[in-house]
């Protein structure tokens, strides 16, 4: 919030109004924001920094500054130091200005919507499962992310669109359709009508895999039964359409045990199928790609060291890269979007490569220097202690596994912190969940991770659970003080602790924004987790219900309920449930 406000006030008195920057710094006694304006103005015009640094506070002293900040110092070789009033901090839990009485600091709706919300569109793609491929941790990344970035979006002001983008389309149905075809007729039938459908289709698929490791020349037998597909065979068309519906309903299922937002498209590859052959028309006769002898069609891009995209193979058959154009367009065509994300491993970033450059030059995406409207927003790898997982192996862990396995263990932590606890099952599964969903959250995106079970569930450090049971013991005290109304209570005389916790509190807007920059959701995690340490220490060294100046317990109070809501809401958007008691 302020550093929005500082950073206008300082680009009013600035020439040209950018190029410096508003930061916290390290320490306190630095200020709470600090800005370098003075060092980068002085070098751009040849002056000494200190008496920029005189000349630029003295301005800013006078001006609109002055409604919200107590001091504006001058440190180092001339850096200038801003403090914000103790009373528009503690103004903040009630949503005004003290000092005139004004809500323009402090309106109830988002500072940060009302800044930012310009309903742009924002195309959000994640969790992109295969058909016949059961999900399974290594899916699990994609899937937190893409809707831990979906929901911050949607609270930034932008409209977001999520698509699964399930893959329906390509090789691995010719591995499966060659698989049932070699079924004798009896099993073919108990495929659909015995057992878990699906659970015989991804045997199908593994088994698949293993024949043709054992026997090369099946892949080619495979990929004709997949160009027989494409090109309209009836029985092909008839088992591809079971086979997706089965495992729909699979992938239904994974995302509502994740607790995933609801998904606006389940648009799958195969939906684009009459688009694919305009593109390919498009692209052959702008010059873009060319023909070769064999007849497959194919986008030099050497000049920008990515090889060769292929559109159609030889055999006549489309590629994966094809169908993203394809979804490019459409995307394009129906949503004008302003970005349009892919959250997907960083293994793909090769792919991805070739798929935007090729977009670019048939006029789909942007190719300005400084914008781009196409991003592959890459993360690294995730492994359990057993290793990593395959579903052609067939060593995975499936996302329900996982799930259950962390709401046992949740509910064993549980059972031996507060047996009495009403409702352990339901308060293990919001733990168990959001203790997987933090752990990996709480990583920079592109590294790789190891789940470490004890990490992950302590309800020490910086953890899931630790975050929900921070949230638990401030509803606690809450409760405990009954339903009478908090008062509201201006403070001038705060402690550095409460001064600390409001400047946190109002933070909140601007680090949802850098997480945001750079589509970094543990930047959200990394804010959430120092809140709830200096709330605990706050907890541990302040007094509240037993604090017998009613005006300092009002203002606790009062301090406590606002933390509560900025964990609530911050805990949502990294898509975790906020216990109210544990």
């Amino acid at each position: 919030m302020f550093r929005k406000l500082i950073a206008d006030e300082i680009a009013k008195v600035v020439p040209g109004g950018t190029g410096f920057s508003v930061e916290v710094p390290e320490t306190a006694e630095h200020g709470d924001y600090a800005s370098n304006a003075a060092l980068v103005l002085a070098k751009k015009e040849g002056k000494n920094p200190l008496e920029m640094a005189e000349k630029l506070a003295l301005r800013l002293r006078s001006g609109q500054l002055s409604r919200f900040c107590d001091k504006v110092e001058i440190a180092g070789p001339g850096f200038l130091n801003f403090f914000i009033a103790s009373s528009i901090l503690t103004s903040s839990l009630w949503g005004k200005s003290v000092k005139n009485n004004s809500h323009e600091l402090f309106p109830n709706k988002s500072f940060f919507k009302r800044l930012f919300l310009k309903k742009k569109i924002v195309i959000v793609e994640y969790f992109q499962l295969n058909i016949a491929k059961r999900p399974h941790v290594g899916h699990m990344r994609s899937a937190i992310i893409g809707d831990a970035l979906k929901r911050m979006f949607i609270e930034a002001g932008y409209k977001a669109i999520s698509d699964t983008h399930v893959g329906d389309w390509g090789t691995q149905f010719g591995i499966l359709l060659l698989e049932y075809k070699d079924l004798e007729p009896h099993m073919r039938h108990e495929i659909f009508s015995q057992g878990d459908p699906f659970e015989k289709l991804e045997n199908m698929y593994i088994s698949g895999n293993e024949n043709i490791k054992r026997e090369a020349s099946r892949l080619e037998l495979a990929k004709r039964e997949f160009a027989k597909l494409e090109l309209g065979d009836i029985e092909n068309r008839k088992l591809w359409k079971e086979m997706v519906d089965i495992s729909m309903k699979n992938l239904e299922k994974s995302a509502k045990l994740l607790n995933l937002l609801p998904f606006d498209e389940h648009r799958g590859e195969s939906s684009y199928e009459k688009d694919m052959p305009l593109i390919v028309q498009e692209a052959l006769q702008k010059g873009v790609a060319q023909k070769k002898d064999d007849g497959a069609v194919v986008v030099d891009l050497s000049d920008e060291g990515l090889g060769e995209a292929v559109l159609i193979k030889s055999d006549g058959a489309s590629t994966y890269l094809l169908r993203d154009l394809a979804t490019i367009r459409y995307r394009k065509e129906k949503y004008d979007f302003y970005k349009n994300i892919y959250v997907v491993d960083m293994r793909q970033g090769y792919h991805f490569g070739q798929v935007f450059e090729v977009a670019k030059k048939l006029g789909y995406a942007k190719e300005e220097e400084i914008y781009e409207d196409v991003l592959h927003i890459s993360y690294g790898i995730v492994k359990l202690p057993e290793g990593t997982m395959s579903t052609r192996a067939g060593n995975v862990i499936s996302i329900e596994a996982m799930v259950s396995e962390a709401q046992n263990r949740a509910y064993k932590v549980i059972e031996e912190k507060n047996s009495k606890l009403k409702n352990k099952n339901e308060i293990a599964r919001m733990v168990g969940l959001g203790a997987i969903k933090y752990f990996d959250l709480s990583h920079n995106r592109k590294t790789n991770i190891e789940f470490d079970w004890d990490r992950a569930l302590s309800f020490e450090g910086n953890t899931g659970p630790y975050l929900q049971y921070t949230y638990a013991r401030l509803r606690s005290i809450l409760r405990k003080h009954g339903k009478s109304k908090i008062k509201e209570i201006f403070r001038d005389d705060i402690d550095s602790e409460e001064r600390q916790i409001l400047l946190s509190i109002s933070r909140f807007d601007e680090e949802l924004e850098r997480a945001l920059i750079n589509y970094y959701p543990h930047v959200l995690a990394d804010y959430l987790y120092v809140l709830a340490q200096k709330t605990n220490e706050f907890y541990h060294s302040h007094p509240i219900l037993q604090e017998n100046d009613q005006e300092k317990k009002q203002f606790r109070l009062a301090l406590i309920s606002k933390i509560s809501e900025t964990l609530k809401k911050g805990l949502y958007l990294l898509g975790i449930d906020a216990p109210e008691e544990m």
